[in-house]
């Protein structure tokens, strides 16, 4: 109702303000006077009429106007039909007490510094001052094809999803100085000019992502700058004239494959032909991007909620899609089986996997540090990110008390279980001890392990990782062992280098053969065991001829016991990979095969590995927080087990979470010398003198 009244208010303002030639406006077009003919027609965009439905409702004075052959009223009366109409809403728009960040401020200000365009935050000229690069030639143009030296591919992909338009809609909205309409007419012009549609797309300019990303910000333009005295007719007939471009564009080319990419295209097009019903081919839009929709989410969720891309990241941006979707039908009063009735059902599972995904640190006070992994092509989420998505998951599904927990940080609702999660399709397993409140946030242990079934190649461009078999443990406010992260996207041969070192097998907390990649990423749940004890058994053929089973004993749900093996008829040297965190707290203890720290904070590890013949590698780890080819140092250790054929390699590794690692001792054999060891693992575990006997059978 608010956006309603803010709409009727300045419609009244359009239509009772008078002009010079308002006069015209009073006829109904039929009958063409000597004025009305020095109007400058020439100045519209006539592929505006062509797109539009001149029959729909309310268009009745501008199909008059254009049939008479006066197209600059024809436009104006489209203008002040657009600044009177109601019934319509973009829910990504709020029009009442419009705010703007401040680094969104900054960016709608940046555009307009010799063309310092924000593409994102892993591509500042001036990282201190956030600030862009410059698109500006010596001549005072715009280089479209301007790439800063050393950046990958996606400098110029993102470039071209005009990302910075929308912050000067809202700086426009929130301040109504024209200077950044004047702005955005000017740089959107230019970018039309300099980068004409191409017959298919390419993988730049035109590609489907760049299209739906610039397609949704338009939406949002239309609504910020519409009442501005810089919107004119001839502005309107150019903008929606490359509008309906954009739509019809996205509409003739379906993307391939079927992965977040898709599901961008879907919510494009559904937005445009729900916002823009106007267009003649806007109901083909709407029915050709909520069938995507449909049909895609049942394709690329799998079974156990997770997105086929395996990625948190584009998990949850792919979610965050649907609820502005959802949004989208309710505002806007269309039909409820627009949707098909299974997606609900799939997204609360989508939902649920995120919240799992969260550590403790997500309800320290006053915080806003890193709350999940990293696994794959992710990037770590901050509270204030996760707080807005579980508002979000709150809100989309009201009877989820434990989502209402983690929209309110533990104020209301209630926690959720803290028994082992599996999501056995796509090769995740969670142990924990708790959730944690404001209290005791710092005093719960999370495990995270992935073995990730994908049937898809892992080339440079995946975002699947072959990672099989990697895992984050989670103690007292510390991740002890992050993944390395991702740190560039495909682009140049440096780009990709760094890239390739990321996506290292080795580099991960898992077991490789010769230091090699894995090849193949099928991974599978043997076993799981519920109770004091919990017990995770999963396996991956990384290789054609080793295979790599992992046991994790969660112990009394307090520290952690690994059994590590490698099968197959494989000759070399069996790698068992650890990369820890930060901090010169962490030590190295060759002599003992493993590691411990000494925080001052009381959030310590004791890392102790047991087996026959093993060796100790001490090598620098990386870790990088985002995609700017940045990193940073840390400790890494391989140990090392000749592997002969026809007999597998066997490693215990104790992990125990503690306050003060100094002041244990731990010491564990095997126990089931005697035994088929394909068939399951029976070992002693003594901690401070206690013994603890483990074992799991297939």
């Amino acid at each position: 109702m608010k956006n309603i009244f803010f709409i009727c208010v300045f419609s009244l303002i359009a239509f009772t303000g008078c002009t010079d030639d308002d006069e015209l406006y009073k006829n109904s077009g039929g009958n063409s006077t000597e004025e009305e003919s020095t109007l400058p027609n020439e100045d519209i965009d006539q592929n505006l009429f062509e797109a539009l439905n001149l029959d729909y409702p309310g268009l009745e004075q501008v199909k008059a106007w254009y049939e008479s052959g006066n197209y600059y009223s024809a436009a104006k009366a489209l203008l002040d039909y657009y600044k009177g109409r109601i019934g319509i809403t973009n829910p990504n728009v709020s029009l009442m007490n419009p705010t703007i960040t401040e680094d969104e401020q900054l960016f709608a200000d940046y555009a307009m510094d010799k063309y310092r365009f924000y593409v994102n935050k892993n591509y500042f000229q001036n990282e201190a001052k956030k600030q862009p690069w410059s698109l500006q030639n010596e001549d005072k143009t715009i280089n479209w094809q301007f790439k800063p030296e050393g950046a990958d591919a996606e400098y110029q992909k993102q470039l071209h999803r005009h990302y910075w338009m929308p912050y000067q809609g809202k700086a426009y909205l929130v301040s109504k100085d024209e200077k950044y309409i004047s702005s955005w007419k000017e740089v959107y012009t230019d970018w039309i000019k300099q980068n004409p549609k191409p017959e298919t797309p390419n993988t730049t300019t035109w590609w489907q992502l760049q299209v739906s990303t610039r397609i949704m910000g338009q939406t949002e333009l239309f609504e910020y700058f519409k009442f501005s005295q810089n919107f004119t007719p001839e502005w309107l007939s150019f903008f929606l004239a490359h509008f309906a471009e954009h739509a019809d564009y996205l509409a003739a080319f379906r993307y391939q494959d079927e992965n977040n990419i898709l599901l961008s295209q879907g919510t494009a097009l559904a937005f445009a032909g729900t916002l823009f019903p106007e267009f003649k081919n806007a109901s083909k839009w709407q029915e050709m991007g909520f069938d995507i929709l449909n049909k895609q989410v049942k394709k690329q969720c799998l079974t156990d909620g997770m997105f086929n891309d395996l990625s948190l990241h584009y998990h949850i941006g792919s979610l965050n899609e649907f609820y502005n979707l959802r949004k989208l039908v309710a505002q806007n009063r269309l039909p409820d089986n627009i949707f098909d009735p299974e997606v609900d059902k799939i997204l609360e599972k989508a939902a649920e996997l995120v919240m799992h995904f969260t550590y403790p640190s997500y309800f320290k006070p006053k915080s806003n540090e890193f709350c999940t992994s990293a696994l794959n092509d992710s990037w770590i989420k901050q509270r204030s990110t996760l707080e807005k998505n579980f508002k979000n998951y709150a809100e989309m599904f009201p009877n989820r008390q434990d989502f209402r927990f983690m929209a309110t940080i533990g104020a209301e609702g209630t926690a959720p279980s803290t028994e082992m999660k599996t999501f056995e399709t796509s090769g995740h397993y969670i142990l924990r001890n708790g959730w944690g409140d404001h209290d005791t946030y710092n005093k719960t242990t999370v495990l995270i392990h992935s073995n990730n079934y994908s049937s898809d190649n892992m080339d440079i461009w995946s975002h699947n990782q072959p990672d099989n078999g990697t895992f984050e443990l989670y103690y007292n406010g510390r991740n002890f062992f992050p993944d390395s992260g991702v740190c560039s996207y495909v682009g140049n041969s440096e780009a990709n280098t760094i890239r390739n070192w990321f996506r290292q097998t080795k580099v991960h907390n898992t077991l490789t053969l010769n230091e090699e990649n894995i090849s193949t990423a099928q991974g599978k749940l043997l076993t799981k065991v519920e109770g004091n004890t919990e017990i995770i058994v999963t396996e991956n053929q990384g290789y054609s001829n080793f295979k790599h089973r992992r046991a994790i004993f969660f112990v009394n749900k307090k520290f952690f016991v690994f059994v590590d093996e490698g099968f197959g008829n494989a000759t070399g040297v069996a790698n068992l990979c650890f990369h820890l965190c930060e901090g010169d707290e962490v030590k190295l203890d060759a002599d003992k095969y493993g590691a411990h720290t000494e925080f001052s904070d009381k959030s310590n590890i004791l890392v102790r590995s047991f087996g026959e013949g093993i060796t100790y590698d001490p090598f620098e780890g990386r870790i990088a927080y985002n995609t700017d080819g940045k990193f940073n140092s840390r400790k890494a250790y391989f140990l090392n087990m000749n592997k002969a054929a026809d007999t597998p390699v066997r490693y215990i590794t104790v992990i125990y979470p503690t306050e003060d690692a100094t002041t244990h001792t731990i010491n564990a054999q095997f126990t089931d010398a005697d035994k088929d060891h394909t068939k399951g693992v029976a070992i002693e575990v003594e901690v401070d003198g206690k013994t603890y006997k483990l074992s799991y059978n297939l």
